[in-house]
């Protein structure tokens, strides 16, 4: 059963979710949406008042079955049957495991970006609407060419019409409806508090005096993709954030009147400020169901590409026992990491139109070598669209790079949250705005982080260890998005101002503040210095390798930096492994501060300071590396540098 958590009630086509095969007309179905098209583009005279008026502002493009949408995603038949079980168990039962909750109205489906939601939604009202049960649908999309598709304007208006027109609902609103509309031709620019009270919940009130609807079994509200609901342009002080959450405070205020007779189902990405929503305050129940690996994505996926493959040897007259093979379905299942979204961009990239599938398969293989053709278009829209919604979208790439590039040159302990936070923030809270983006990263726990590895021998009071951060790790979902980090090809193309030079210079300036700092310029917890000087050891090695030794320390960076504070023995003296970090540490400062100083000139001050705290703590030196007097003399005289040990 997905978890259950309490809310409180307050006063061109989506590429979300792509993977699954397309969508069919429904034009049989009792409820024909496709009439409310004819009716807008044919200026049919209606003779009832207010109807007419009423169509005018329905965004039929936003109707799960219209035209707009009628090549949207539908899962495969084969897949995705749990999750859509859970779903139908919910609304015929209020809970998804069928225990019996009629308390229950509101289930919200969600998970990472790419993970097949609105393929989901689209399959679950296509079968509700022939079992009678799809009260109405609303599809938002942030990708689609028209503006409707994404605004809150047509929201209520277009739940309105689709109940209106509903067998068992239209004769007992739509009267009460129209005549509202009638008497108060303004209402279409109130907001959509006004909108849903007058046009929706005081006709179903009004109905409700005795006359029983026609049918008992549940009916249930669908809405899709509310994360993607917004304007091209607002004026100061308003965001799409905040029309998603009005969006999602009327359904609860619906949900709260007893004269609301449905169960709402939403599906959207798990954005901060949707997850903040659904649990700021106590109130309404809700039902979350998280497409996570519960659900065997990898199964679905599998049965999907053999099926797809099949039909591809099927019209190309290829045999199925030989391509793919067995092998190639494997890898591309795991490469997909239990999103669809990557099965079904590679697919639609197979079976482009004038080309040989094997070909194209072979180019998929091989992506990280290709010089024109990119299979994954449709990917990097989604996630530039999805990294775009960041408050500053440069600086969150930037971030985003720098972390991946960090785990890559880290040989062992990965840098927690915590540590690459206390690394990488200039301002308290920074990275929680940055690294808000929930359908892409997420915090797993059970790495081997080094803030948890290394804090183990200090013996932190447990009073003072971060609640967030300190035993978890930023991952992302899915592979195919670090891919796309990683590519200049994509990523570059999308925020040319983010390159690999700008990433790594970024990543040495934060380490030379902190370096300055003498600890994190977000101020922590005086015990936990020591833990992050070790942590700060940890990485400052692997970017030393990583970089091989190309870095230049600049003089007043050396002259404002007091060696003292990152010279400290007794912080890392009890544990062997901090020591071997310390040594490597201390050895390339002694010979980076000297960088700058030139061949028979005085080493200006930052270099004489540091060069003699080393020596003073450090006699070992010229023991371990082989360093001779002499060796020395050429080094101080700029003739015949050190080499740098991480390198």
């Amino acid at each position: 059963m997905p978890p259950t958590f309490k809310v409180a009630s307050s006063n061109t086509q989506s590429s979300r979710g792509i993977g699954h095969t397309k969508g069919t007309d429904l034009s049989g179905d009792k409820i024909n949406h496709h009439s409310l098209d004819i009716l807008v583009k044919r200026d049919v005279h209606v003779s009832v008042p207010g109807e007419k008026e009423l169509y005018t502002h329905v965004a039929v493009g936003c109707i799960h079955n219209s035209a707009e949408r009628i090549d949207a995603p539908r899962c495969h038949p084969e897949t995705r049957r749990a999750v859509q079980e859970d779903i139908y168990g919910w609304i015929s039962d209020g809970r998804s495991d069928g225990a019996p909750d009629p308390g229950q109205q509101f289930l919200w489906l969600t998970g990472p970006a790419g993970g097949g939601k609105s393929a989901i939604m689209g399959t679950v009202c296509d079968e509700l609407a022939k079992r009678g049960q799809l009260a109405a649908a609303f599809f938002f999309s942030a990708y689609s060419h028209s503006l409707e598709r994404s605004s809150k304007k047509r929201f209520v208006t277009t739940l309105a019409s689709q109940l209106r027109q509903h067998p068992d609902f239209k004769n007992r609103i739509s009267r009460k409806m129209l005549a509202t509309i009638h008497q108060n031709p303004t209402l279409f620019e109130a907001g959509l508090r006004e909108q849903m009270e007058a046009l929706i919940l005081q006709p179903l009130r009004d109905s409700d005096s005795g006359k029983p609807p026609t049918s008992t079994q549940a009916r249930a509200i669908v809405i899709d993709g509310v994360d993607e609901c917004g304007e091209d342009r607002y004026e100061p002080g308003r965001s799409k954030q905040e029309d998603q959450i009005e969006v999602l405070s009327i359904l609860f205020e619906a949900i709260s009147d007893p004269a609301f007779p449905f169960r709402i189902i939403v599906a959207s990405r798990p954005e901060v400020w949707i997850r903040r929503f659904f649990t700021s305050v106590p109130g309404i129940m809700v039902t979350n169901i998280f497409l996570d690996n519960k659900y065997n994505p990898d199964d679905d996926i599998r049965v999907f590409l053999k099926s797809k493959f099949a039909m591809l040897c099927r019209r190309y007259g290829l045999n199925p026992s030989t391509w793919p093979g067995e092998e190639v379905i494997a890898k591309l299942v795991e490469d997909s990491s239990g999103q669809f979204v990557y099965a079904a961009t590679i697919l639609r990239f197979i079976d482009a139109p004038g080309t040989r599938p094997q070909a194209q398969l072979e180019a998929v293989l091989r992506t990280g070598t290709q010089d024109s053709s990119n299979p994954f278009s449709a990917l990097d829209a989604l996630y530039t669209s999805i990294l775009r919604l960041s408050p500053e979208p440069d600086k969150t790439v930037l971030w985003l790079k720098a972390y991946q590039a960090l785990r890559c040159s880290v040989i062992r302990h990965q840098p927690s949250a915590w540590t690459t936070n206390c690394l990488l923030e200039s301002v308290a809270g920074q990275a929680q705005i940055l690294l808000s983006l929930p359908s892409l990263i997420y915090l797993a726990r059970g790495l081997d982080c080094d803030s948890l590895h290394y804090g183990q021998s200090h013996r932190i009071p447990s009073s003072i260890i971060p609640k967030i951060g300190w035993d978890t790790s930023y991952s992302f979902y899915h592979t195919s998005f670090v891919d796309f980090l990683g590519d200049p090809r994509r990523c570059g193309a999308a925020f040319p101002d983010v390159s690999d030079a700008r990433v790594e210079q970024w990543i040495w300036e934060r380490m030379f503040r902190v370096l300055i700092a003498g600890g994190p310029e977000v101020p922590v917890d005086p015990a936990l210095l020591s833990t992050f000087k070790i942590c700060f050891y940890n990485v400052w090695v692997g970017c030393m390798k990583h970089s091989r030794g190309h870095v230049v320390v600049d003089e007043d960076v050396i002259s404002h930096c007091d060696p003292t504070a990152w010279l400290d023995i007794w912080s890392v003296q009890a544990d062997p492994r901090s020591i071997a970090l310390w040594r490597k540490f201390r050895h390339d400062m002694f010979i980076l501060v000297h960088k700058n100083c030139r061949s028979y000139r005085p080493c200006h001050p930052g270099c004489k300071r540091w060069r003699h705290e080393v020596s003073r703590l450090g006699k070992d030196l010229r023991v371990n590396h082989g360093w001779t007097p002499f060796t020395l003399l050429l080094d101080r005289f700029c003739v015949k540098r050190l080499s740098l040990l991480s390198v």
